[in-house]
């Protein structure tokens, strides 16, 4: 059983969003912030702030443009 850390999921997600797999890359990050250390204080730690950035990016990415002309 091959366990990967947080880095692995992250550099994973950074391949598949660099080949323009925005979906799957969000769902990488979904686990590396899963994953992430737990804060020492606050509301996020400074790895699942990293990946939850990664995931927004990638999701502003995905979403499909619709033009005036469409509706």
């Amino acid at each position: 059983m091959n366990i990967m850390t947080f880095y692995e999921f992250m550099k994973k997600g950074k391949q598949l969003e660099n080949k323009g797999f925005y979906r799957r890359a969000i769902e990488q990050y979904n686990q590396a912030f899963i994953i992430a250390d737990p804060p020492a204080k606050g509301a996020m730690s400074y790895q699942q702030k990293i990946s939850n950035q990664s995931s927004k990016r990638c999701l502003d990415k995905a979403k499909i443009k619709v033009t005036e002309s469409y509706l």
